[in-house]
C-alpha cells in the first residue's frame, strides 16, 4: 500500500506544488488547443503561442509528476527530469520570441531609434 512518506510541512508544500503543475498544464492546454485566442500572457504569431504552451504543458505535468512521487517516497523517475530539461529550452526559447515580436509590434516601421541629437 502506498503512503506518504513525509512530514505535515512537506506534504502540504509537495501537494501544493502537484495542484499547481496540473494547473499550469491546464494554462498551457488553453494555448496549444486554441492559438488564436489563447490566455492573456501568451501573445504573438500561433507557433509561438503553441511552443509555449507546449513548455507550460510538460513542464507543469513534470513538476506534477515528480511531486507525486516525492510525497510516495519514490525517487523522481528519469522521465521528469527529460521532460524538465525539454521543457525549460522550449519556454526560454518561446519567452525569447514572443519578447522579440511584441518590441517590433511597438516600434512602428521606419521610426528612428529615440536618442540625443546635435
Amino acid at each position: 500500500m502506498i503512503s506518504i512518506q513525509t512530514d505535515a510541512l512537506d506534504t502540504a508544500g509537495g501537494v501544493f506544488m502537484a495542484v499547481a503543475g496540473l494547473g499550469c498544464a491546464c494554462f498551457g492546454g488553453l494555448a496549444v488547443l486554441r492559438p488564436g485566442s489563447p490566455p492573456k500572457p501568451f501573445e504573438g504569431p500561433a507557433w509561438v503561442v503553441r511552443a509555449w504552451g507546449f513548455g507550460y504543458v510538460l513542464l507543469g505535468l513534470g513538476t506534477a509528476a515528480r511531486m507525486g512521487l516525492m510525497l510516495v517516497g519514490k525517487e523522481p523517475a528519469r522521465l521528469t527530469a527529460v521532460t524538465h530539461s525539454v521543457a525549460t529550452p522550449l519556454l526560454i526559447c518561446s519567452v525569447t520570441a514572443a519578447y522579440v515580436v511584441r518590441r517590433r509590434r511597438r516600434r512602428p516601421a521606419g521610426t528612428a531609434a529615440v536618442g540625443r541629437h546635435k
